[in-house]
């Protein structure tokens, strides 16, 4: 299963559109996953929750990070090393790949 963890932002569009033109199984996490054409699931997670993360992670071969904060830096400084740390946590607990866009 490939997880997409921050579905719903501009990437996160794209590559599911590349997957569901391959038929290959993928999963959306976000906060508040849209629905999406060939998804084999959707699952809410707040990857800030260690739990949330892991959970929504299971399974997973590959997860692709493409969680997007908040232009502020106090949210990034708060923020952004949980998630990071959540995700890598999970990425291990699975034996998943982690592929992780960042933009900034």
């Amino acid at each position: 299963m490939i997880s997409i963890v921050g579905a719903g932002g501009a990437i996160g569009n794209e590559l599911v559109k590349l997957l569901a033109a391959r038929n290959q199984p993928f999963r959306l996490v976000g906060r508040n996953p849209p629905p999406a054409p060939g998804a084999t699931q959707t699952v809410a997670a707040d990857l800030a929750d260690k739990d949330q993360a892991i959970s929504a992670v299971a399974g997973s071969s590959v997860v692709h990070l493409l969680v997007g904060l908040k232009y502020d830096r106090k949210v990034w400084l708060e923020m952004w090393p949980r998630i990071m740390s959540n995700t890598i946590e999970a990425c291990k607990r699975a034996g998943a790949k982690l592929i992780f866009f960042d933009n900034v």
